[in-house]
Protein backbone atom coordinates (compact mmCIF):
# COMPACT_ATOMS: atom_id res chain seq x y z
CA UNK A 1 0.00 0.00 0.00
CA UNK A 2 1.50 3.84 -0.84
CA UNK A 3 -0.52 6.89 0.10
CA UNK A 4 0.62 10.52 -0.55
CA UNK A 5 1.20 13.23 1.10
CA UNK A 6 0.28 16.99 0.09
CA UNK A 7 2.06 19.63 2.21
CA UNK A 8 -0.49 22.45 1.38
CA UNK A 9 0.06 24.54 4.51
CA UNK A 10 1.69 27.72 3.57
CA UNK A 11 0.54 31.34 2.98
CA UNK A 12 2.05 31.96 -0.48
CA UNK A 13 3.44 34.93 0.21
CA UNK A 14 5.26 35.31 -3.04
CA UNK A 15 2.89 35.60 -4.91
CA UNK A 16 0.00 37.91 -3.40
CA UNK A 17 -1.86 39.73 -3.83
CA UNK A 18 -3.68 35.70 -5.29
CA UNK A 19 -3.54 34.65 -1.98
CA UNK A 20 -5.14 37.25 0.29
CA UNK A 21 -8.32 35.35 0.20
CA UNK A 22 -7.26 31.81 -1.31
CA UNK A 23 -4.97 29.34 -0.61
CA UNK A 24 -1.89 29.18 -3.04
CA UNK A 25 -3.16 25.18 -4.02
CA UNK A 26 -6.66 26.85 -5.25
CA UNK A 27 -4.99 29.63 -7.22
CA UNK A 28 -6.20 29.18 -10.65
CA UNK A 29 -3.84 27.78 -13.75
CA UNK A 30 -5.80 28.11 -16.62
CA UNK A 31 -9.14 28.33 -15.24
CA UNK A 32 -8.16 24.74 -12.67
CA UNK A 33 -6.85 25.36 -9.06
CA UNK A 34 -3.34 24.26 -8.64
CA UNK A 35 -4.36 21.34 -7.03
CA UNK A 36 -6.37 19.78 -9.94
CA UNK A 37 -3.00 19.56 -12.03
CA UNK A 38 -1.73 17.79 -9.03
CA UNK A 39 -4.55 15.43 -8.45
CA UNK A 40 -4.33 14.66 -11.94
CA UNK A 41 -0.67 12.93 -10.83
CA UNK A 42 -2.06 11.17 -7.85
CA UNK A 43 -4.96 9.64 -9.80
CA UNK A 44 -3.21 8.43 -12.95
CA UNK A 45 -1.18 6.67 -10.52
CA UNK A 46 -4.11 4.69 -8.87
CA UNK A 47 -3.76 6.13 -5.54
CA UNK A 48 -6.61 6.94 -2.81
CA UNK A 49 -5.33 7.67 0.24
CA UNK A 50 -4.33 11.27 0.31
CA UNK A 51 -3.20 13.16 3.71
CA UNK A 52 -2.97 16.57 3.66
CA UNK A 53 -1.08 19.07 5.88
CA UNK A 54 -3.21 22.34 6.21
CA UNK A 55 -3.23 25.42 7.67
CA UNK A 56 -3.69 29.08 5.95
CA UNK A 57 -7.05 29.22 4.85
CA UNK A 58 -7.41 25.15 5.84
CA UNK A 59 -10.80 25.29 5.44
CA UNK A 60 -11.10 26.22 1.62
CA UNK A 61 -9.06 23.45 1.11
CA UNK A 62 -10.66 20.95 2.86
CA UNK A 63 -14.02 21.51 1.27
CA UNK A 64 -13.11 21.61 -2.19
CA UNK A 65 -10.93 18.00 -2.19
CA UNK A 66 -13.69 16.74 -0.44
CA UNK A 67 -16.42 17.98 -2.81
CA UNK A 68 -14.19 17.35 -6.01
CA UNK A 69 -12.48 14.45 -5.20
CA UNK A 70 -15.60 11.92 -3.47
CA UNK A 71 -13.81 8.74 -4.20
CA UNK A 72 -10.21 9.94 -2.32
CA UNK A 73 -10.24 8.44 0.85
CA UNK A 74 -8.77 11.86 2.73
CA UNK A 75 -6.80 12.89 5.75
CA UNK A 76 -6.58 16.63 6.97
CA UNK A 77 -3.97 17.24 9.88
CA UNK A 78 -4.25 20.90 10.57
CA UNK A 79 -0.35 22.96 11.78
CA UNK A 80 -1.44 25.63 14.80
CA UNK A 81 1.67 26.67 13.58
CA UNK A 82 4.46 26.31 10.48
CA UNK A 83 6.28 23.60 11.55
CA UNK A 84 8.11 23.04 8.05
CA UNK A 85 8.25 20.56 5.47
CA UNK A 86 9.63 18.01 7.66
CA UNK A 87 7.92 19.11 10.85
CA UNK A 88 4.33 18.96 9.09
CA UNK A 89 4.92 15.44 7.91
CA UNK A 90 6.30 14.21 11.50
CA UNK A 91 2.97 15.61 13.05
CA UNK A 92 0.59 14.12 10.47
CA UNK A 93 2.06 10.92 11.43
CA UNK A 94 -0.36 9.50 13.06
CA UNK A 95 -2.20 8.59 9.30
CA UNK A 96 0.77 7.71 8.02
CA UNK A 97 1.53 3.51 8.45
CA UNK A 98 2.92 2.35 4.75
CA UNK A 99 5.47 3.61 1.78
CA UNK A 100 4.49 7.31 1.38
CA UNK A 101 4.86 10.26 -1.29
CA UNK A 102 5.34 13.35 -0.26
CA UNK A 103 3.92 16.15 -2.84
CA UNK A 104 4.02 20.15 -2.23
CA UNK A 105 1.06 21.46 -2.86
CA UNK A 106 2.27 24.20 -5.06
CA UNK A 107 4.57 22.41 -8.04
CA UNK A 108 3.36 21.20 -10.75
CA UNK A 109 5.30 18.25 -12.51
CA UNK A 110 4.70 15.36 -14.86
CA UNK A 111 6.81 12.72 -13.12
CA UNK A 112 5.10 9.18 -13.49
CA UNK A 113 4.64 8.62 -9.85
CA UNK A 114 4.73 5.07 -10.62
CA UNK A 115 8.15 4.99 -11.89
CA UNK A 116 9.55 6.73 -8.99
CA UNK A 117 7.66 4.35 -6.57
CA UNK A 118 9.10 1.30 -8.70
CA UNK A 119 12.64 3.18 -8.52
CA UNK A 120 12.58 3.63 -4.76
CA UNK A 121 11.85 -0.37 -3.67
CA UNK A 122 14.34 -1.59 -6.33
CA UNK A 123 17.02 0.24 -4.45
CA UNK A 124 15.61 -1.00 -0.83
CA UNK A 125 15.23 3.13 -0.40
CA UNK A 126 14.74 4.88 2.93
CA UNK A 127 14.52 7.61 0.94
CA UNK A 128 13.93 8.53 -2.77
CA UNK A 129 14.42 12.23 -3.98
CA UNK A 130 12.81 12.99 -7.31
CA UNK A 131 15.45 15.70 -8.93
CA UNK A 132 15.47 17.67 -12.49
CA UNK A 133 18.21 19.88 -13.71
CA UNK A 134 17.82 23.61 -13.06
CA UNK A 135 19.81 26.55 -15.03
CA UNK A 136 20.21 27.98 -11.39
CA UNK A 137 20.62 26.23 -8.79
CA UNK A 138 21.03 28.73 -6.25
CA UNK A 139 17.31 28.45 -4.77
CA UNK A 140 17.35 24.52 -4.50
CA UNK A 141 18.88 21.75 -3.03
CA UNK A 142 21.28 20.28 -5.12
CA UNK A 143 23.01 16.58 -5.16
CA UNK A 144 25.52 13.89 -6.14
CA UNK A 145 25.17 10.89 -7.18
CA UNK A 146 26.99 7.96 -7.48
CA UNK A 147 26.75 5.09 -9.86
CA UNK A 148 23.60 3.65 -8.11
CA UNK A 149 21.73 6.89 -7.94
CA UNK A 150 22.57 7.24 -4.21
CA UNK A 151 23.06 10.75 -3.02
CA UNK A 152 26.62 11.13 -1.88
CA UNK A 153 26.89 14.56 -1.50
CA UNK A 154 23.69 17.40 -0.76
CA UNK A 155 23.35 21.37 -0.28
CA UNK A 156 20.87 23.10 0.43
CA UNK A 157 20.59 26.66 -1.84
CA UNK A 158 23.75 26.58 -2.18
CA UNK A 159 26.30 30.22 -3.58
CA UNK A 160 27.20 29.98 -6.53
CA UNK A 161 30.71 29.34 -5.12
CA UNK A 162 29.17 26.62 -3.55
CA UNK A 163 27.00 24.92 -6.50
CA UNK A 164 28.89 21.31 -7.22
CA UNK A 165 25.58 20.02 -9.01
CA UNK A 166 22.99 21.58 -11.50
CA UNK A 167 20.50 18.45 -10.48
CA UNK A 168 18.03 19.66 -8.52
CA UNK A 169 15.54 18.47 -5.66
CA UNK A 170 11.86 18.77 -7.02
CA UNK A 171 10.45 18.48 -3.69
CA UNK A 172 8.96 15.19 -4.52
CA UNK A 173 9.69 12.07 -2.24
CA UNK A 174 9.21 8.68 -1.82
CA UNK A 175 9.45 8.11 2.25
CA UNK A 176 9.32 4.64 4.20
CA UNK A 177 7.53 5.22 7.61
CA UNK A 178 10.47 4.71 9.29
CA UNK A 179 11.86 8.05 8.97
CA UNK A 180 9.53 9.60 10.96
CA UNK A 181 11.26 8.26 13.64
CA UNK A 182 14.27 10.49 12.54
CA UNK A 183 12.73 13.44 12.35
CA UNK A 184 12.71 16.10 15.41
CA UNK A 185 10.01 17.72 16.82
CA UNK A 186 8.66 21.04 15.97
CA UNK A 187 9.69 23.05 12.98
CA UNK A 188 12.13 20.99 10.75
CA UNK A 189 12.71 20.90 7.16
CA UNK A 190 13.66 18.03 4.80
CA UNK A 191 16.41 19.66 2.92
CA UNK A 192 18.20 21.88 5.13
CA UNK A 193 17.61 19.75 8.51
CA UNK A 194 17.15 15.54 7.86
CA UNK A 195 18.48 15.13 4.24
CA UNK A 196 21.88 15.95 4.72
CA UNK A 197 21.78 14.08 7.96
CA UNK A 198 20.85 10.72 6.77
CA UNK A 199 22.64 10.92 3.21
CA UNK A 200 26.09 11.51 5.97
CA UNK A 201 24.76 8.26 7.84
CA UNK A 202 24.30 6.76 4.16
CA UNK A 203 20.91 5.89 6.28
CA UNK A 204 19.82 5.11 1.99
CA UNK A 205 19.25 8.15 0.44
CA UNK A 206 18.81 7.97 -3.55
CA UNK A 207 17.54 10.72 -6.41
CA UNK A 208 15.99 9.43 -9.25
CA UNK A 209 16.79 12.10 -11.76
CA UNK A 210 13.90 12.95 -14.84
CA UNK A 211 13.50 15.52 -17.22
CA UNK A 212 10.10 15.76 -17.60
CA UNK A 213 8.17 19.53 -16.66
CA UNK A 214 8.73 21.15 -13.81
CA UNK A 215 7.47 24.25 -11.88
CA UNK A 216 7.29 25.78 -8.50
CA UNK A 217 4.72 27.82 -8.99
CA UNK A 218 5.66 30.61 -6.47
CA UNK A 219 6.45 34.07 -8.30
CA UNK A 220 4.66 36.20 -10.65
CA UNK A 221 7.21 34.75 -13.75
CA UNK A 222 6.94 31.05 -12.76
CA UNK A 223 2.80 31.51 -12.14
CA UNK A 224 2.92 33.19 -15.60
CA UNK A 225 4.66 30.19 -17.63
CA UNK A 226 2.64 27.72 -15.65
CA UNK A 227 -0.51 29.19 -17.66
CA UNK A 228 1.53 29.33 -20.78
CA UNK A 229 3.01 25.85 -20.46
CA UNK A 230 -0.54 24.49 -19.72
CA UNK A 231 -1.95 26.20 -22.71
CA UNK A 232 1.53 25.00 -24.79
CA UNK A 233 0.43 21.22 -23.95
CA UNK A 234 3.49 20.84 -21.73
CA UNK A 235 0.85 19.64 -18.71
CA UNK A 236 -2.48 17.74 -18.39
CA UNK A 237 -5.41 17.93 -18.03
CA UNK A 238 -5.85 20.08 -21.46
CA UNK A 239 -7.59 23.31 -20.91
CA UNK A 240 -11.25 23.80 -20.53
CA UNK A 241 -14.15 24.26 -23.05
CA UNK A 242 -13.86 23.38 -26.31
CA UNK A 243 -11.33 23.18 -28.85
CA UNK A 244 -12.75 25.79 -32.00
CA UNK A 245 -11.94 25.38 -35.33
CA UNK A 246 -9.76 28.00 -37.35
CA UNK A 247 -11.35 30.97 -39.24
CA UNK A 248 -10.74 34.40 -40.19
CA UNK A 249 -8.78 36.12 -37.59
CA UNK A 250 -9.17 33.15 -34.94
CA UNK A 251 -5.68 31.01 -35.65
CA UNK A 252 -4.15 28.66 -33.14
CA UNK A 253 -5.75 26.51 -30.51
CA UNK A 254 -8.48 28.26 -28.77
CA UNK A 255 -10.59 26.78 -26.00
CA UNK A 256 -13.77 28.43 -25.43
CA UNK A 257 -16.39 27.93 -22.68
CA UNK A 258 -20.02 28.19 -22.91
CA UNK A 259 -22.12 30.97 -23.75
CA UNK A 260 -19.14 32.88 -24.74
CA UNK A 261 -19.80 36.20 -26.82
CA UNK A 262 -17.08 37.79 -29.55
CA UNK A 263 -18.07 41.21 -31.29
CA UNK A 264 -17.33 41.73 -35.08
CA UNK A 265 -13.27 42.50 -36.27
CA UNK A 266 -11.89 40.13 -32.91
CA UNK A 267 -8.53 38.95 -33.50
CA UNK A 268 -7.33 35.95 -31.60
CA UNK A 269 -4.33 34.33 -31.83
CA UNK A 270 -3.77 30.53 -29.93
CA UNK A 271 -3.02 29.19 -27.96
CA UNK A 272 -5.84 30.94 -25.68
CA UNK A 273 -8.37 30.06 -23.15
CA UNK A 274 -11.81 31.93 -23.17
CA UNK A 275 -14.23 30.90 -20.39
CA UNK A 276 -17.81 30.44 -20.04
CA UNK A 277 -19.95 34.06 -20.76
CA UNK A 278 -16.81 35.85 -21.46
CA UNK A 279 -17.49 38.88 -23.83
CA UNK A 280 -15.40 40.21 -25.79
CA UNK A 281 -15.77 43.78 -27.84
CA UNK A 282 -15.63 44.68 -31.04
CA UNK A 283 -12.04 44.79 -33.04
CA UNK A 284 -10.11 43.45 -29.65
CA UNK A 285 -7.04 41.52 -29.55
CA UNK A 286 -6.52 38.37 -27.52
CA UNK A 287 -3.00 37.09 -28.31
CA UNK A 288 -1.20 34.39 -27.57
CA UNK A 289 -1.02 32.56 -24.04
CA UNK A 290 -3.43 34.64 -22.72
CA UNK A 291 -6.41 33.00 -20.02
CA UNK A 292 -9.81 34.61 -19.70
CA UNK A 293 -11.64 33.07 -16.75
CA UNK A 294 -15.71 33.35 -17.08
CA UNK A 295 -17.53 35.98 -16.98
CA UNK A 296 -14.52 38.53 -18.47
CA UNK A 297 -15.59 41.72 -20.25
CA UNK A 298 -13.28 42.70 -22.77
CA UNK A 299 -13.63 46.28 -24.07
CA UNK A 300 -13.98 47.33 -28.14
CA UNK A 301 -9.86 47.63 -29.30
CA UNK A 302 -8.39 46.31 -26.15
CA UNK A 303 -5.29 44.40 -27.22
CA UNK A 304 -4.28 41.49 -24.85
CA UNK A 305 -0.85 39.57 -24.57
CA UNK A 306 0.11 36.41 -22.50
CA UNK A 307 -2.28 37.71 -18.98
CA UNK A 308 -4.54 35.98 -16.95
CA UNK A 309 -7.65 37.50 -15.98
CA UNK A 310 -9.29 35.66 -13.27
CA UNK A 311 -12.85 35.58 -13.33
CA UNK A 312 -15.26 38.29 -13.56
CA UNK A 313 -12.70 40.85 -14.56
CA UNK A 314 -13.62 43.59 -16.67
CA UNK A 315 -11.08 45.32 -18.91
CA UNK A 316 -12.23 49.23 -20.41
CA UNK A 317 -11.80 50.13 -23.96
CA UNK A 318 -8.71 50.52 -25.96
CA UNK A 319 -6.88 48.60 -22.92
CA UNK A 320 -3.06 47.29 -23.24
CA UNK A 321 -2.64 44.77 -20.78
CA UNK A 322 0.89 42.63 -21.58
CA UNK A 323 1.87 39.50 -19.44
CA UNK A 324 -0.35 40.17 -16.18
CA UNK A 325 -2.23 38.60 -13.71
CA UNK A 326 -5.82 40.47 -12.58
CA UNK A 327 -7.56 38.64 -9.93
CA UNK A 328 -11.34 37.91 -9.60
CA UNK A 329 -13.58 40.85 -10.33
CA UNK A 330 -11.00 43.55 -11.31
CA UNK A 331 -12.36 46.72 -13.42
CA UNK A 332 -9.69 48.27 -15.68
CA UNK A 333 -11.27 51.44 -17.14
CA UNK A 334 -10.56 52.36 -21.03
CA UNK A 335 -7.60 53.24 -22.08
CA UNK A 336 -4.85 51.76 -19.13
CA UNK A 337 -1.64 50.10 -19.38
CA UNK A 338 -0.95 46.86 -17.40
CA UNK A 339 2.84 45.69 -18.07
CA UNK A 340 4.57 42.57 -17.62
CA UNK A 341 3.99 40.41 -14.37
CA UNK A 342 2.06 43.38 -12.80
CA UNK A 343 -0.38 41.78 -10.26
CA UNK A 344 -4.14 43.43 -9.58
CA UNK A 345 -5.56 42.07 -6.62
CA UNK A 346 -9.28 40.68 -6.16
CA UNK A 347 -11.95 43.72 -6.66
CA UNK A 348 -9.82 46.54 -7.71
CA UNK A 349 -11.09 49.06 -9.61
CA UNK A 350 -8.32 51.45 -11.98
CA UNK A 351 -9.69 54.44 -13.30
CA UNK A 352 -9.36 55.56 -17.18
CA UNK A 353 -5.81 56.44 -18.36
CA UNK A 354 -3.85 54.51 -15.41
CA UNK A 355 -0.12 52.87 -16.39
CA UNK A 356 0.69 50.02 -14.66
CA UNK A 357 4.80 49.71 -14.41
CA UNK A 358 5.91 45.98 -14.83
CA UNK A 359 6.22 44.02 -11.28
CA UNK A 360 3.85 46.09 -9.55
CA UNK A 361 1.39 44.66 -6.91
CA UNK A 362 -1.80 46.12 -5.97
CA UNK A 363 -3.62 44.55 -2.81
CA UNK A 364 -7.46 43.41 -2.89
CA UNK A 365 -9.99 46.20 -2.96
CA UNK A 366 -7.95 49.14 -3.42
CA UNK A 367 -9.29 52.33 -6.11
CA UNK A 368 -6.99 54.25 -8.47
CA UNK A 369 -7.84 57.11 -9.20
CA UNK A 370 -8.12 58.29 -13.27
CA UNK A 371 -4.53 59.09 -14.55
CA UNK A 372 -2.42 57.42 -11.86
CA UNK A 373 1.16 56.14 -12.72
CA UNK A 374 1.36 53.34 -10.48
CA UNK A 375 5.49 52.53 -10.30
CA UNK A 376 5.63 50.78 -6.74
CA UNK A 377 3.23 48.32 -5.02
CA UNK A 378 -0.36 49.28 -3.08
CA UNK A 379 -0.50 48.16 0.30
CA UNK A 380 0.83 45.10 0.28
CA UNK A 381 1.46 44.31 3.99
CA UNK A 382 -0.55 42.42 5.85
CA UNK A 383 -2.84 39.34 5.34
Amino acid sequence: MTSVVIMAGGEGTRIRPLTFSRPKPLVPIVNRPILDYIFHRITCSDYEKVIMTLGYLKNQIESYAESRYPDVDFRFHVEKKPLGTAGGVKAASGHIDETFIVLSGDVLFDLDLKSLLNFHRSRDALVTIALTPVEDPSHYGIAILDSEMKIKRFHEKPRPHEAFSKIANAGIYVMEPEILDKIPSGPVDFSKDVFPELIEEDMGVYGFVFDGYWNDVGKPDTFLRANHDVLKGYLKPDPPGELINERPGQFGNIWVGEDVRIGRRVRITGPAVIGDGAEIGEGAFIGRNTVLGSGVSVGRGSIIKGSVIFDGGSIGRSSHLINCILDDGSVISEECVIDRCAMVGRGVEIGPGTVIRSRRRIRDRIRIIPGSLVDSDYLMRGG
